[in-house]
């Protein structure tokens, strides 16, 4: 039978702000050790993805060298490179590094209409690391990991 002094229990619904803070402390740290191998992670893509563009275009201008029966030209710097035809000077290619990516030295090789190519090394990095090319004699292209 209840009394006039009976005391009732209050529900209460949601998170206590003691709870919520813990909660969001361990959603920190947990952020702080997954966001490092992360962005390693997407500049080791970019590296690979700068990588895969520049052996790509090599071996587009040779095949084009060989199609047309031009000689075209290879120019790189730190930022980017070009594929030209010497003789009209007209662009058939050019791109600039991203992600961070850059190369070592400026490279120049030049490609012939019998398949050959001038013989040119080339080494491409960011903060994940480096990936070499070799333009090969034979106007094939090889890449390496530094």
């Amino acid at each position: 039978m209840p009394t006039k002094y009976t005391v009732r229990r209050i529900r209460r619904e949601g998170f206590t702000l003691v709870e919520l803070m813990v909660i969001i402390t361990v959603f920190g740290m947990m952020m702080t050790m997954a966001v490092p191998p992360f962005l390693n992670y997407v500049r080791s893509n970019r590296l690979d993805t700068n990588t895969d563009r520049l052996a790509a275009d090599l071996q587009l201008a040779r095949s084009l060298s060989i199609s047309n029966g031009q000689i075209l030209r290879f120019t790189a710097d730190a930022a980017g490179y070009t594929i030209t035809n010497p003789v009209s000077g007209r662009t058939i290619r050019s791109r600039q590094f991203d992600g961070g990516c850059a190369l070592a030295l400026n490279a120049t090789a030049d490609f012939f209409p019998w398949g050959m190519a001038d013989t040119v090394v080339l080494d491409i990095a960011n903060g994940s690391g480096g990936r070499r090319i070799n333009l090969l004699p034979t106007g094939m292209v090889e890449v390496e990991v530094n």
